[in-house]
């Protein structure tokens, strides 16, 4: 299993340097790749920040390369879960990872933040 990082993600979703992108398609097909939860964060903060792009695209883009095993993740019910409450909330990223944990491992939160603080209180 290899690590991927973040640009090689991002390269494939916006495809902005061709080769880039092909090389990093290439490399996916051809191994088994993980992207980390925080890699997952940094993808999510870089297209909505940098690249302005629409977090429901970015929720469907990087659900369907989870589901159909193009990646894998440390707990691919903990990233849905993540990405779909991602994508029905005014959560970053990060919370709602949070709440995943919370809701489905059990992991108590402790937060100062008033909307994932009423999520993990119910």
């Amino acid at each position: 299993m290899v690590l991927i990082d973040a640009n090689a993600i991002i390269r494939i979703i916006i495809n902005d340097n061709k080769e880039m992108a092909k090389k990093a398609t290439e490399f996916i097909d051809e191994n088994q790749v993980l992207a980390r939860n925080e890699v997952l964060v940094e993808v999510v903060y870089v297209l909505q920040k940098v690249y302005k792009i629409d977090k429901n695209k970015i929720c469907n883009f990087l659900t369907d390369l989870v589901e159909n095993d193009v990646i894998k993740t440390e707990n691919e019910d903990i990233t849905k879960f993540a990405l779909d409450v991602f994508s029905s909330r005014s959560l970053d990223f990060v919370d709602c990872l949070l709440y995943a944990y919370h809701s489905v491992n059990g992991n108590e939160v402790f937060t100062f933040d008033k909307a994932l603080k009423k999520l993990v209180s119910t």
